[in-house]
């Protein structure tokens, strides 16, 4: 996937009790696609530009499923809602999806979709009707050319499921440093550490096996860290080289998503760009 920039090397980090080799990235921020970093700045969808925001919306769904709707019954819900307000999200995003829970339940599915180039895509959308959205998906197609819908699975086998983990690099009103952060990968058995550029700031991000996501973040938390997003990704295992001439029908492909609001997330295999 593209990035802004990235130097990543393999260096042995030391604990007391540790010795093993982590991943870092230490001197220029990791980015995302390049295309995923359009997200960030057209302002068009908060869901999809925010990790911050899907990561309390799941739990939001989580609360409602295991104590229903009602803010003065279900504690946990109501401490989302406090959440949303600490971390200064809007708190329409909140009460719109509590509503949408309400009269339209959906649900998440992801897409495998055939691009331009040896391009492929998996897009994680949330919507109350599959063969809808996918009619969407193929008028999109027909707009763009080049793109076309795998069967359900079908590029999934160049992509690996990962934990990857978001943290802020303050803790007790200190500044963490990358070689602090190496150190709580290591204990947390992390693959990778990397500083990166998240919804407008700079973050520490955990990559992870992705059954280690629910426990890894469970014990930042409750170790003091303030963990903005929690989620399993999909990372490129052969990331391809994109030919200039397709750039602008990729850029074009990730705006048009992003202005659907049942789509959450979009992975592609497109490598990091220097």
């Amino acid at each position: 996937m593209f990035s802004l920039a990235r130097f990543s090397s393999n260096c042995i980090v030391k604990s007391p009790s540790i010795m093993r080799m982590v991943s870092t990235s230490t001197v220029d921020l990791k980015g995302h696609s390049k295309w995923q970093n359009i997200k960030a700045t057209k302002g068009k969808n908060d869901m999809i530009k925010s990790k911050a925001t899907n990561f309390l919306l799941k739990k939001v769904r989580g609360a409602v499923s295991r104590g229903g709707f009602d803010l003065k019954l279900n504690r946990e819900l109501a401490g989302l809602e406090n959440d949303f307000r600490a971390q200064g999200l809007p708190l329409d995003t909140f009460k719109n999806f509590l509503q949408k829970l309400k009269d339209k339940p959906e649900i998440e599915y992801h897409f495998d979709i055939i691009g331009p180039a040896g391009t492929f895509f998996i897009v994680q959308a949330e919507t109350s009707n599959k063969k809808a959205f996918e009619n969407d998906l193929r008028k999109y197609f027909n707009k763009l050319g080049g793109f076309r819908l795998a069967a359900d699975g079908g590029v999934r086998t160049w992509f690996e499921e990962k934990g990857v983990i978001c943290v802020e690099p303050i803790k007790d009103g200190k500044t963490l440093t990358t070689e602090q952060m190496e150190e709580v990968g290591i204990e947390n058995d992390c693959e990778e550490v990397s500083l990166v550029e998240e919804d407008g700031g700079q973050k520490f991000e955990f990559l992870c096996e992705a059954q280690k996501l629910n426990s890894i973040e469970s014990g930042l938390s409750s170790t003091g860290y303030t963990v903005v997003s929690a989620d399993i990704e999909f990372r490129a295992v052969h990331p391809i080289e994109l030919p200039p001439t397709e750039s602008a029908k990729i850029e074009k492909f990730y705006e048009i998503l992003q202005e659907d609001e049942q789509v959450r997330n979009i992975f592609d295999n497109v490598a990091e760009s220097e």
